[in-house]
């Protein structure tokens, strides 16, 4: 990273590196909270002062105020290895800030949408089964798990567009919660892709893919992103999952080939 970073010499560097699952907890530790001290020890030894935007996630508000939108005021209380190494991450960076000085701003996103999402999580693997399916002219019979849970999304594109902003507009040593202020229950997510479906289409719930310690509802405030860079997000969920589930026709075409 020393090398890389002398290379680059760059004006901002955007901490994305992370893991959405873990066959083992500590993986978690290893790669949000050691793999971030390697980071920022690596920009100290450069010499270098770029502003370093560390992504972390809406899990370490845990189940959050229910309905009401959640600031960056809000206590953190995660209840996975997930959220907690994420806000352990968070607590590193911050002590680089305090310590150091180093030009560190955090970013808490909420549920991240659109094209490019990982199969891992729910709308991105209904699509991924619905493309499938497609592919082979046969029904749908898609797997899901908790569908009644409600979330906050945000498309990836204006996510980016948010880190962006923040890299050049964003006060260090300060939190900044990604969110569209809008709570979608995953249900909706998957009727709306079934709609879209070009085959007949079926679902049957999955034990295995039913979350322990699922959030009913979470849904995030990004008063405080909006009045530092006048950030709002610009695309819908419906278009969202519309470009997801073509992305994903595309991917299973390809892979057809």
């Amino acid at each position: 990273m020393q090398r890389a970073l002398q290379e680059a010499r760059p004006d901002a560097v955007f901490h994305l590196a992370g893991a959405l699952k873990a066959e083992r907890p500590e993986q978690f530790y290893t790669l949000h909270v050691l793999g971030t001290v390697a980071l920022l020890e690596a920009v100290i030894a450069s010499g270098l002062r770029p502003v370093i935007l560390i992504a972390s996630s809406s899990a370490v508000y845990g189940a959050g105020t229910g309905q009401k939108p959640i600031t960056e005021r809000f206590e953190p209380r995660p209840l996975t290895h997930y959220a907690v190494s994420k806000l352990a991450q968070e607590m590193v960076a911050m002590r680089y800030w305090r310590a150091f000085g180093l030009p560190v701003i955090l970013v808490r996103t909420f549920n991240l949408l659109g094209p490019g999402l990982s199969p891992q999580m729910a709308c991105s693997d209904f699509a991924r089964q619905i493309a499938q399916a497609e592919q082979t002219g046969r029904p749908a019979a898609i797997s899901t798990g908790n569908l009644d849970a409600r979330r906050d999304f945000v498309d990836v594109r204006d996510a980016v567009r948010a880190y962006a902003l923040l890299a050049g507009k964003g006060w260090p040593g300060q939190v900044y919660n990604v969110a569209s202020g809008r709570a979608v229950s995953i249900r909706e997510c998957l009727e709306f892709l079934r709609a879209q479906a070009r085959v007949p289409t079926e679902t049957a719930l999955d034990p295995a893919r039913v979350q322990q310690n699922d959030v009913p509802v979470q849904v995030g405030s990004a008063e405080r992103l909006r009045r530092r860079t006048g950030w709002k997000p610009e695309i819908s969920v419906e278009q969202s999952l519309t470009d997801l589930l073509e992305d994903w026709r595309q991917k299973v075409r390809m892979e057809q080939r």
